[in-house]
């Protein structure tokens, strides 16, 4: 009998040592880099600044965050494709579309008119955010929220002639566009020349003449980035510069599930803070732009109006063949 209980015990043993043990990762730490292309004077970047202080402290630094600024590791599309091979953990970035044009969904010229409902349009549950969310993951990211910075205007180095009027023909102008088509398409339709030049060059184009303005920036990132470049800016409101917070799904399945929690609810609390702070960041932004010598064009209602109207008109039919009829007819109809 001794030699029988001896021989279990010695069988327990050697099958408890051959069991895999489970992983303890609660005193793991990951280190994670998130990037930007904004500056460290940006109110975005500020908002990084606090998810960086929240991850850490409520992860009792489980999580170490890194954060790079102004392009550091590249600009925006190599920032995206970065994240869709996992060689960047996180990113607070606009969407290049070349990786699939319906996320140009995201760019609708005049989708939204003003500032109030911006939670409804791009907010989670929103049929925005379920399509963006789902065309993401195709890609191999996670959708963390939106970013709402603001209204988007044009930023000009020279003055804009007949710039408050829609009919007038103001293609002597050349206006930087991002190689996105419908910035193009609403340009020229606006009755500018458009031309695709890299972001990072365009500070650089507009100092030499290469190009006399921009589309694509809130009154935030013109004071920011080209406030010694643009002498004039013209708050046409075209689009809302919504960019997103972004994971890539690889690095998002590496961590525990409370980190994974803690990183969504983070990241959702400041998308929804960005869709009530947007319009003040940029009445604050002009504020400064006009205390630096930038000359604010103004419009009136009529004006504006006439504009958004115009690009409804032209600028909306020719939209579908990128993003889809449907989802172009799902969006103007969830934002009515």
């Amino acid at each position: 009998m001794k030699r029988f209980v001896s021989i279990l015990l010695t069988l327990t043993l050697c099958l408890a040592l051959a069991l895999p043990v489970a992983a303890d990762d609660s005193g793991k730490t990951y280190k994670l880099r998130l990037a930007t292309h904004y500056n460290t004077e940006h109110l975005g970047y500020a908002a990084l600044e606090r998810i960086k202080e929240k991850l850490e402290t409520e992860s009792d630094g489980r999580l170490e965050i890194t954060l790079y600024p102004s392009s550091q590791l590249g600009d925006y599309t190599l920032t995206f494709q970065e994240l869709m091979e996992g060689t960047i953990d996180l990113a607070l970035i606009p969407v290049p579309s070349e990786y699939d044009s319906r996320l140009e969904m995201n760019f609708i010229p005049y989708l939204i008119n003003g500032y109030d409902g911006m939670a409804a349009s791009f907010g989670e549950g929103s049929y925005f955010f379920d399509n963006y969310t789902k065309i993401l993951s195709e890609l191999n990211i996670k959708l963390l929220g939106m970013y709402v910075e603001g209204l988007i205007g044009f930023g000009f180095a020279e003055y804009p002639e007949n710039y408050q009027d829609v009919n007038a023909d103001k293609k002597g102008l050349m206006v930087r566009a991002p190689a996105i088509e419908v910035y193009n398409l609403v340009t020229e339709d606006m009755g500018f020349s458009a031309t695709t030049i890299p972001y990072a060059d365009l500070y650089t184009s507009m100092q030499t003449g290469v190009c006399n303005g921009w589309i694509g920036g809130t009154p935030q990132l013109n004071y920011s980035d080209f406030r010694d470049v643009i002498k004039y800016y013209v708050p046409y409101n075209v689009f809302a510069e919504n960019i997103g917070f972004f994971m890539s799904q690889d690095v998002y399945n590496t961590l525990p599930e409370d980190l994974q929690q803690l990183i969504v609810e983070t990241f959702k609390a400041e998308s929804e803070n960005s869709f009530v702070t947007a319009k003040q960041g940029d009445e604050d932004a002009l504020k400064a732009m006009e205390e630096y010598g930038i000359e604010i064009l103004p419009l009136t209602d009529e004006e504006l109006e006439a504009y958004r109207q115009h690009v409804i008109d032209t600028t909306w039919p020719k939209l579908g063949k990128n993003i889809g009829d449907d989802i172009l007819q799902g969006l103007i109809e969830a934002n009515q």
